[in-house]
């Protein structure tokens, strides 16, 4: 069982520690050196709030913070990468109820449909299933 000792309330607490209690803290919940502040706040931020509210973490969540933490940039990297890429101009067929529709890829994150433009995919399947779907499984961009 762990002493007891002071945990920052807050992320931005966390950041506005010294590198010392930084360190502090880091060692008290990870085994393992880590090298830099970034990669640390919010793994160490989920454990704290973990221990706060008296909460168990499953080992497998421990394991995802620990390869977080090990590569911040990494895992920043992949969530913002899209799984699919399509050309400006690209014009997306689905035949949905026997009704065919065409959305025409406008730029990145812009889709025309019906002379409407939207941000993302599922914002257009929403509104053609009357429900809630992912954009791209529906007009077959993902499996």
């Amino acid at each position: 069982m762990r002493n007891k000792c002071y945990l920052p309330k807050s992320l931005e607490e966390i950041k506005g520690l010294s590198d010392e209690k930084l360190q502090f803290y880091w060692d008290i919940f990870y085994a393992y050196p880590l090298r830099g502040r970034k990669g640390k706040y919010r793994s160490l931020w989920y454990a704290i709030q973990c221990e706060l509210s008296g909460t168990k973490l499953a080992d497998k969540y421990i394991t995802r913070l620990n390869r977080y933490a090990a590569n911040p940039e990494k895992y920043i990297q992949r969530a913002k990468k899209k799984k699919y890429s399509l050309a400006i101009g690209t014009v997306i067929s689905k035949t949905y109820k026997g009704k065919i529709y065409h959305v025409t890829v406008k730029g990145e994150s812009a889709y025309e449909w019906e002379g409407e433009v939207y941000d993302n995919l599922s914002a257009i399947a929403g509104k053609i299933t009357r429900g809630h779907i992912s954009g791209p499984k529906f007009f077959g961009l993902r499996r």
